[in-house]
């Protein structure tokens, strides 16, 4: 029994915080696993000396520091690709007025595009986490008010990992199924406030 109260718990409370606070984490998480990244392979390129470690350290800084404007580089570089895919295909759409111009089309569509995408990927990031958050809470929450007595069937007596396996199973499986539409309007407006509340408290 204790197995599902924390499974519940956990995918609850990491799900309610993606969702509201999902901004502010991403870069946190993202910073610390470039953090890791770095610092890991640094320190594996070296004999492990305290000097070695210190110098691992800062590169795994230095490089979470930079973690944020990486990642916006690869948002502009997702959307210069869109944008010229689309480009491309508004080319061939229209190949009599377009035909001779098509590769200036794609670059213009990729850079503006590419700039878009930066320019709202806050934004992107907010509701991306939101949505996220909120597929974890909702269904969680409406399983343990619902069908609390078939999660607990499922507990695997001291093996929590067979019974978070079963629960996912069945959370995910035959309980989405038989409750789909109160899940997804549940998740849209968590998704929504969420979104709000990140946007409010960002600003």
């Amino acid at each position: 029994m204790e197995f599902v109260i924390v499974y519940l718990l956990v995918n609850i409370l990491a799900g309610a915080a993606a969702c509201f606070f999902g901004k502010r984490l991403f870069f946190v998480m993202l910073g610390a696993l470039v953090f890791l990244g770095v610092f890991n392979v640094a320190l594996g390129a070296t004999d492990a000396s305290p000097v070695s470690l210190v110098v691992a350290a800062v590169l795994g800084v230095v490089a979470a520091l930079l973690s944020k404007y990486a990642y916006k580089a690869a948002v502009f570089l997702a959307g210069f690709v869109t944008g010229a895919a689309l480009g491309f295909i508004v080319t061939m759409l229209l190949a009599d007025q377009l035909g001779d111009f098509l590769g200036l089309v794609m670059v213009i569509a990729g850079v503006l595009l590419g700039l878009a995408g930066v320019r709202w990927s806050d934004t992107i990031v907010r509701w991306g986490t939101a949505w996220t958050g909120a597929t974890f809470v909702v269904p969680n929450v409406l399983a343990a008010a619902l069908a609390f007595g078939s999660l607990a069937e499922r507990a695997v007596p001291g093996d929590a990992m067979a019974t978070f396996d079963a629960l996912s199973g069945f959370i995910g499986g035959e309980f989405a199924a038989a409750y789909g539409t109160p899940i997804l309007v549940g998740t849209v407006v968590l998704a929504v406030a969420g979104a709000i509340v990140q946007t409010k408290v960002h600003d």
